[in-house]
């Protein structure tokens, strides 16, 4: 009631809830739940492919009960997101293999300060001739780039 009359909304972390139902959660001015939920929703946002996908947002200020047992008693416990191999270890695979047959300078670049590399036009269409398809970006090869 507390919450109500400052104007503020509430929203709370559970556990089988959908992306859509955590978002919302997440987005009211104040958030309750556990820090493992909170960690695995952390950790499933930084597994996403697009912004849309996450379901946390900006993370301001915590207030945390009971920290000495997280801190201490359960951080010899780690968060870990396991599960089936799916569909996509057939694609690391394959991405793999055509990996060591691209060519520095010819079909990318190694940004060392940045941490990167990026892929020449003409690696992208070696890549495209490895995998026998026409564009890399066309709509229903683009889940590909990311393997890239």
């Amino acid at each position: 009631r507390v919450h109500r009359f400052l104007g503020l909304e509430v929203g709370s972390i559970l556990s089988g809830m959908t992306p859509a139902q955590r978002r919302l959660a997440y987005n009211a001015d104040i958030t309750y739940g556990t820090n493992n939920e909170f960690g695995f929703d952390y950790l499933r946002d930084n597994m996403t492919h697009s912004l849309e996908d996450l379901v946390q947002r900006g993370h301001n200020f915590a207030v945390v009960d009971e920290v000495d047992s997280i801190l201490i008693d359960e951080a010899r416990t780690p968060l870990i997101i396991s599960g089936p191999a799916d569909a996509s270890s057939k694609w690391y695979a394959e991405f793999a293999r055509i990996a060591p047959l691209l060519k520095k300078d010819l079909h990318y670049e190694v940004d060392i300060k940045k941490r990167t590399i990026g892929v020449h036009e003409a690696g992208v269409e070696f890549v495209e001739d490895q995998l026998g398809i026409d564009n890399l970006y066309e709509a229903a090869n683009s889940p590909l780039v990311s393997y890239l």
